[in-house]
């Protein structure tokens, strides 16, 4: 997760980051499917704790439909572009340092699971199941390997910059969640085929229990 930090961390302090910064790519941004997705199991009385939220891309296309968003982001330049809507709030933390002392109805993590190694996401799904309801669901999109793990590690031409990404095959993933202690896991299709732009990659949402 170091790399992945200091990357967001050299992006929130450029002078010239926007809201869609976090996309990387503008043609990233995929955050309509996103909330409509995240409203399937959402309604004015949800509680909801997103990590890695970055710029509010997603959550401010939902949080006038729902009850509460925690927000769970290190950087605070990225969050100074989320509303400022009284049924957020903001903490500006790391997944691993923050502490939850509320339960919510659903956990959110979009397009961030990717950036933690296999031996760092398994304790971060036992953690973040405690602030979970009973019955309450967890949601994990981001890319995942099609038919074995695939890892980004090294300067990228497209970026220019350093990059780390651990995209573990799909269904190492699910057995993760398991292992953490969630059931009956689901595994969503959530974009459009032209989203994919990898061979052996593909966007995933798993949704499973407490």
């Amino acid at each position: 997760m170091k790399e992945a930090l200091d990357f967001f961390k050299k992006m929130s302090e450029n002078q010239n980051v926007t809201c869609a910064s976090v996309k990387i790519n503008p043609s990233n941004d995929f955050t309509d499917y996103d909330a409509e997705f995240i409203l399937r199991y959402a309604n004015s009385q949800t509680y909801i704790l997103d990590l890695g939220t970055g710029t509010g891309l997603t959550i401010n296309k939902i949080s006038d439909k729902v009850g509460k968003i925690t927000v769970v982001e290190p950087f605070e330049n990225f969050t100074k572009f989320i509303q400022k809507n009284p049924n957020i709030e903001i903490f500006n933390q790391t997944l691993s340092d923050f502490e939850p002392k509320d339960k919510y109805h659903l956990l959110t993590c979009f397009g961030i699971m990717h950036y933690f190694s296999e031996e760092e996401v398994l304790p971060l799904y036992k953690k973040y199941l405690l602030a979970l309801e009973e019955h309450g669901k967890i949601i994990v999109k981001n890319q995942f390997g099609v038919k074995e793990d695939v890892i980004v590690s090294g300067y990228s031409n497209e970026l220019e910059t350093d990059y780390f990404s651990h995209y573990r095959y799909l269904n190492k993933e699910i057995n993760i969640i398991k292992n953490a202690g969630y059931k009956n896991i689901e595994v969503f299709d959530i974009y459009p085929p032209e989203c994919n732009r990898w061979e052996n990659t593909h966007f995933y949402a798993i949704v499973a229990e407490k």
